[in-house]
C-alpha cells in the first residue's frame, strides 16, 4: 500500500473511471476532477503528490490548467493525459512544465509505469542530497528556494529549468547530447521534441549567463547539444 496521492483531470468518464480504478487498485489515494476548473481548484487546494491532466476539455483545457498550477507555484509532478500527438502541442506542454507525456490510446501498464517512475524522481527531488546552493560564476543557485541570484537581483527557476541545472552541475564538462537532456530530464522520444531543449536552454541562460548572448556556463557544443561549465 501507499500514502500517495494522485489527482485525476479527465472529462471522458469511462478513462477517468478505468484509469482510476487501476490507480487505487495499485494502492494510491485518487481524487478525480471531471472538468479544467475543478482540477486547478483541487491542485492547488489538495497538493497531490503528481497530477494527471487531460489536454482537451471543455471550458478551462489542460494547457491552461497546467499554466496556472505552475504560475501559482504547484511542483507537482504532472503527467499530460491527451489524444493530442502533434509535436507542437508535446513541446507546449513540456514548456508549461510538464514532467512527462501519454497519447491516447494508452496502456494502463505503461501509465502506471510513468507514475511510479515520476514519483520516484520527486523524491529524489525532495530530497536534494548534497548541496542545496551552489556558485556559477558570479551566480548563486538556490535549489531549495528555486532560485538564481546575481548582485541585487534575484529570478525564480522553473521546475524544468531547475531539473535540467540539476543534470548539468552532475555532468559538468561533458559534452552531453540533445538525445541525453531528453531521456534525463523529461523521458520523452528525442525524435519528438528534440526543440524543447533549446528552449528550456535559452530560459536558462537568462537568468543564469552574465551575458546570455555569449554564455560562459551552458556552451553550445555544435552539432552534440551542450557542455556545462561552472
Amino acid at each position: 500500500m501507499t500514502d500517495r496521492t494522485i489527482l485525476l483531470v479527465e472529462d471522458d468518464a469511462a478513462i477517468r473511471r478505468g484509469v482510476g480504478d487501476a490507480l487505487r487498485s495499485e494502492g494510491y489515494a485518487v481524487l478525480e476532477a471531471a472538468d479544467g476548473l475543478t482540477g486547478l481548484s483541487m491542485g492547488l487546494c489538495e497538493d497531490p503528490d503528481l497530477a494527471i491532466l487531460d489536454l482537451m476539455m471543455p471550458g478551462m483545457d489542460g494547457f491552461e490548467v497546467l499554466r496556472r498550477w505552475r504560475a501559482d507555484g504547484l511542483e507537482t509532478p504532472v503527467i499530460v493525459l491527451t489524444a493530442r500527438g502533434l509535436e507542437d502541442d508535446r513541446v507546449k506542454g513540456l514548456q508549461l512544465g510538464a514532467d512527462d507525456y501519454v497519447v491516447k490510446p494508452f496502456g494502463l501498464a505503461e501509465l502506471l509505469a510513468r507514475v511510479e517512475s515520476r514519483l520516484r524522481a520527486w523524491d529524489r527531488e525532495r530530497g536534494l542530497t548534497g548541496r542545496s546552493t551552489i556558485r556559477v560564476g558570479g551566480a548563486t543557485v538556490d535549489f531549495r528556494a528555486r532560485t538564481i541570484r546575481r548582485d541585487d537581483t534575484t529570478v525564480n527557476l522553473t521546475p524544468k529549468e531547475q531539473d535540467l541545472l540539476r543534470f548539468f552541475t552532475g555532468r559538468e564538462g561533458e559534452a552531453l547530447s540533445r538525445a541525453a537532456i531528453l531521456d534525463a530530464v523529461w523521458s520523452e522520444d528525442p525524435e519528438t521534441v528534440s526543440r524543447v531543449v533549446d528552449m528550456t536552454v535559452m530560459g536558462l541562460r537568462r537568468k543564469l549567463e552574465a551575458d546570455p548572448s555569449d554564455p560562459k556556463h551552458v556552451v553550445t557544443v555544435s552539432r552534440v547539444g551542450y557542455r556545462f561549465e561552472r
